[in-house]
């Protein structure tokens, strides 16, 4: 087998689980997590996908074929129900860093329903926006991230006429208007498609900084959803 037909897989690998953000909270998923990030958020909490200054970056990362991956997949997905729909959830890292090995991924998988998580700075190819849901997550500068690698207008644009949610991470009103005046205004987003999520590694972090964001995002119409897994398992990996 060729070596680029290899994935680099993070430390999580393949783990079934329910969706634990956005608009498909609940649903229960098999999640793959990728390896590497183009980008650098200091609250990031995969920083073992992308932080090469970590231990785990370095000794838990794994290359897997394809049909390998395909494989694991199909074999982690535990729910019983025939009448449910099989989910695969994208996640990493950015997995648009990989999007013809992930074209010929899915074409592996054709019963599937495929979302892709995703920071917005990377265009989707065509076969992928065909294919898949995506769970857009724009930086702001609490991301720490600089405006001209975490703001790309023609992956934005691509991506708002695709099947795609835009979840906005935030810890303060500021951030709310902040994102509003970055993207949602410039980039003319569906407002109906605007979910925002409070930042935090746990439960009563997403809570408390909940609180400070809700008068807004109540008079603006946005969505706000916080983080099942943390609720159910704390900050678990591969939970």
């Amino acid at each position: 087998m060729e070596k680029d037909d290899r994935l680099i897989i993070s430390g999580d690998g393949v783990f079934y689980s329910l969706q634990g953000e956005g608009v498909t909270m609940g649903l229960p998923a098999v999640f793959l997590r990728l390896h590497l990030c183009n980008l650098k958020c200091v609250w990031c909490d995969t920083w073992y996908t992308w932080n090469e200054k970590t231990s785990e970056f370095w000794s838990e990362k794994e290359e897997w074929t394809i049909e390998e991956t395909v494989k694991r997949i199909k074999e982690a997905w535990q729910c019983q129900n025939k009448q449910i729909k099989k989910r695969l959830v994208v996640t990493g890292g950015e997995p648009l860093l990989n999007q013809d090995k992930l074209t010929t991924l899915f074409k592996k998988l054709p019963d599937w329903e495929i979302e892709i998580e995703t920071n917005g700075t990377i265009t989707p190819i065509p076969e992928l926006i065909k294919r898949c849901q995506f769970n857009c997550s724009p930086k702001t500068s609490n991301s720490l991230n600089s405006r001209n690698i975490r703001i790309k207008q023609g992956a934005i644009n691509t991506l708002k006429s695709a099947n795609t949610f835009f979840k906005f991470v935030v810890v303060s009103p500021n951030d709310v208007k902040e994102a509003e005046r970055d993207y949602v205004k410039p980039f003319m987003l569906d407002p109906n498609r605007v979910i925002i999520m409070p930042q935090g590694a746990t439960s009563e972090e997403v809570r408390i900084n909940a609180l400070k964001v809700v008068d807004i995002v109540k008079s603006r119409g946005y969505r706000i959803l916080l983080r099942l897994h943390l609720d159910l398992w704390g900050a678990k990996r591969g939970a």
